[in-house]
């Protein structure tokens, strides 16, 4: 299938937002092609690319496919927005992958990823956009759909969707699963042959034979490595736009609210060594400006204080701001964020979680207050200005005491930063607790609206008026804390909703709580009975899942909980007995011990200095796809292209350094350019550009490319010597040349425009027009004004910018 080779189609896709979203547009190597592999899967986190294409399951499994085995590929789809939906709809496109505009229904195997249960009614939006049927016994031959990620440790409420679930680590089960797809297919077998062996293969549970024991799969190569350092870089804007490196996964805190801390366990790290190896490769093939170390407690590592001078080495050296976010405020040393901060000063996110110390026991939180406000004061007292806390609210055990502990820890902050110099940015964000399976609150009780909104009040009326204080939305919560606990019955809700026109539930611009309204209406659905409190004797959809803490290990924290009593970590005091980890695994702690204090040292550096040594002018083409990337969006491709292969850029001065990079003229998006200028500034005198031109051509996307480069002096710019910019269009719908003949006319904004003052001349060749625009101080007419004043936009004709600098 051709999906946008045809250039009217390609050009209507300037109708939606964020058209870049939806071609690949993207850095850095391609995964294999559909005919080159036996085996073809798609990966699909259904939500939109921006959040999608950020998610590490999803880049570590694409990697472990198409790098490590020679017989299966993974290409990826993502949920389109609302208006691509309509645009695809009218066009008769389905579901495609972005590698190759090939219909999803084409592949083998479609793996759908689930980290949030307000992603369930996108589930089904993406099975419908595929042109398939919702439900599984609808569906004959293949794909076989499955699901996979946290959510999938209770699958009950997903699985009439979906032909079989993998729980816990997917590195070795998909590997298996394509093992086995490979077998299938040789020997002619159908998709019922398929499932029946598939729930042979350990973590994979196959609802078309009802509920029996299932055990979660272990990944136990985590040390070994089995992580991707050359990945797909999005040039458009993500959520997560950085290298994460996982340095550990599992963790024994056992805060007793957070699903994650006891799903993933045991726990496993890398050592420092490879971790280090990991950032320094990951840069070396993607050119990115800032890291982020992904653990759930990245400070427990056992050799944290060897692990962050020797990461810090790398991002010095290369220029990469590092971040943190998993840091224990009990172990955070506040003179180690001068340290940390040596790149790129950022804010700081602290999370007590709840505002008295009684609740914090109850929770298992391991913080007190005299350890957040030493900390606290210690960043403000070096200069630091940006601050935001979280806390949850509805949790367990909650009082009055404890919301007004929480307004006062907001205050006693707020006097803390009075005291130095500077203005302080003060936020708290504040969410609503949603009891999750296997953790000890999986029998608790979702929050009435009424209680959240009156503490909510009460906490706005009370606090520091210098807090900026987000609250979760309680219908999204409500929405989540019945899903998460569901049973079969939430399985038609989901599909209702589905029907009612719910999709990206977790986006407040699209939440749609009129159509869940219907459909608790419509269903019959009783909320009040999904989210009260449930006994420990009934059985929970989900306890036919092995291998995960035991129910009598959740109990007896449960029980702790309410005396607010601590557990210590397991590497601490010893095993728990959890049910989660072997034997072996529980032996193997002892060499990962907590580090008894956080303490290292990252050298100081001198101030760095950046002099110009070198200014240049790459000449480059924008065309096809690539006419869709905005000014920002040509940015960062370059800075990623820069960095990637070693251009030896300058910076600027400051807390925030970025290179001295600058685009002459910047195009609008949906135009063409045939030879557009970016001028770079240089900290060395030799660097071979003919070379890096060659080279970068496998490494930008179709349809941006390096031409030629020139020379400039110091102070020397090119856009001096642009009089003129002349642009061809070819129309695809009827026009009126006639009023640029015009003496006046008024732009989009509604300013009046003087045309001889910025039109030098226009004339009409066959089916297309030139025009010329003067170039006045830097600037331009917009040529988007110009074609509507002709009766066009950018959607109706295809615009292209002839060379700017004229050979």
């Amino acid at each position: 299938m051709t999906i946008f080779k045809d250039e009217l189609l390609l050009q209507e896709l300037y109708s939606v937002k964020k058209p870049a979203s939806y071609l690949l547009l993207e850095l850095n190597k391609r995964a294999p092609k559909f005919e080159e592999r036996e085996v073809r899967f798609v990966l699909t986190y259904p939500d939109l690319y921006e959040v999608g294409t950020s998610h590490i399951g999803g880049k570590i499994l694409y990697y472990i496919l198409n790098d490590l085995t020679d017989f299966a590929l993974c290409h990826r789809a993502y949920l389109p927005r609302p208006d691509m939906q309509e645009f695809m709809k009218r066009k008769g496109i389905p579901l495609y992958t972005l590698e190759e505009f090939r219909p999803v229904k084409d592949y083998d195997l479609w793996g759908l990823s689930f980290s949030s249960e307000l992603t369930y009614t996108n589930a089904l939006r993406v099975i419908s956009l595929a042109g398939l049927p919702l439900k599984r016994e609808e569906r004959e031959g293949f794909p076989i759909i499955f699901a996979g990620g946290p959510c999938m440790y209770n699958p009950i409420p997903i699985s009439p969707f979906v032909d079989l679930v993998s729980i816990g680590d997917g590195e070795e089960t998909l590997v298996e699963v394509a093992k086995l797809t490979k077998e299938i297919k040789k020997a002619g077998g159908t998709k019922e042959d398929f499932l029946y062996e598939a729930r042979k293969i350990e973590g994979i549970w196959v609802p078309k034979f009802g509920k029996y024991p299932v055990k979660k799969a272990v990944f136990t190569k985590i040390p070994e490595g089995f992580f991707p350092t050359s990945p797909p870089i999005p040039v458009v804007e993500t959520s997560q736009d950085r290298i994460t490196i996982e340095v550990s996964r599992g963790c024994l805190r056992g805060c007793r609210f957070c699903q994650a801390g006891f799903i993933y366990r045991p726990y496993r790290e890398r050592n420092e060594k490879l971790i280090e190896t990991l950032l320094e490769s990951t840069f070396k093939n993607t050119g990115y400006e800032e890291a982020s170390l992904s653990s759930l407690s990245v400070s427990d590592h056992s050799r944290f204080n060897s692990l962050i001078p020797e990461v810090m080495e790398v991002c010095y050296k290369e220029m990469i701001s590092l971040s943190l976010p998993s840091m224990r405020v009990k172990s955070f040393n506040p003179e180690l964020a001068s340290q940390l901060m040596q790149v790129k000063k950022t804010g700081f996110t602290l999370a007590p979680e709840a505002g008295s110390e009684r609740l914090r026991r109850a929770i298992n939180k391991d913080l007190t207050n005299e350890d957040l406000f030493r900390v606290v004061e210690g960043l403000f007292s070096r200069g630091w200005g940006r601050l935001k806390l979280y806390f949850m609210i509805g949790l367990p055990f909650e009082h009055e005491e404890d919301i007004d502990a929480l307004i006062d820890m907001l205050w006693q902050v707020y006097k803390i930063g009075k005291k130095y110099k500077g203005k302080k940015h003060l936020a708290a964000g504040i969410s609503i607790f949603v009891p999750k399976p296997f953790t000890p609150f999986q029998w608790e009780s979702f929050a009435s609206e009424e209680e959240v909104k009156e503490k909510i009040a009460y906490i706005k009326k009370k606090a520091p008026r210098s807090f900026k204080l987000r609250f979760h939305d309680y219908r999204q919560s409500l929405i989540e804390a019945i899903l998460t606990r569901g049973d079969e019955e939430v399985s038609k809700l989901i599909e209702t909703a589905y029907l009612e026109g719910c999709q990206l539930d977790g986006w407040d611009e699209f939440f749609n709580w009129e159509g869940w309204l219907r459909t608790f209406e419509k269903t019959g659905f009783d909320v009040k009975e999904a989210t009260k409190k449930k006994n420990f004797e009934k059985e929970l959809p989900w306890d036919f899942i092995k291998g995960v803490v035991s129910k009598k290990f959740l109990i007896r924290e449960f029980k702790k909980a309410k005396k607010a009593q601590k557990t210590p970590d397991c590497r601490i005091v010893g095993c728990h007995g959890c049910g989660a980890c072997t034997l072996q695994q529980i032996k193997e702690l002892k060499n990962h011990p907590i580090p008894e204090k956080i303490e290292f040292n990252v050298p100081p550096r001198p101030k760095r200095e950046f002099p110009l040594k070198r200014k240049v002018a790459l000449i480059f083409e924008k065309k096809g796809f690539a006419k869709f990337l905005s000014l920002l969006d040509l940015t960062r491709a370059f800075t990623r292209t820069f960095r990637k292969f070693g251009v030896p850029l300058r910076y600027s001065q400051g807390f925030n350094p970025h290179p001295k990079i600058n685009i002459l003229l910047g195009l609008p998006v949906g135009i063409e350019g045939d030879g557009e200028v970016v001028e770079v500034e240089l900290t060395e005198e030799s660097y071979d550009f003919e070379k890096f031109i060659e080279d970068s051509k496998e490494f930008l996307p179709e349809g941006l490319r390096f031409k030629k480069f020139i020379e400039l002096h110091s102070k020397e710019t090119l856009l001096n010597k642009i009089e003129t910019v002349t642009y061809t269009i070819i129309p695809f719908k009827d026009y009126n040349i006639s009023l640029l003949r015009e003496e006046k006319l008024f732009n989009r904004k509604g300013k009046e425009v003087v045309l001889k003052d910025h039109i030098a001349w226009f004339k009409e060749e066959k089916k297309l027009i030139k025009i010329a625009i003067k170039v006045i101080n830097g600037n331009i007419l917009n040529i988007q004004d110009i074609l509507n004043w002709i009766g066009l936009s950018l959607g109706t004709a295809k615009v292209c910018r002839e060379e700017l600098i004229k050979a």
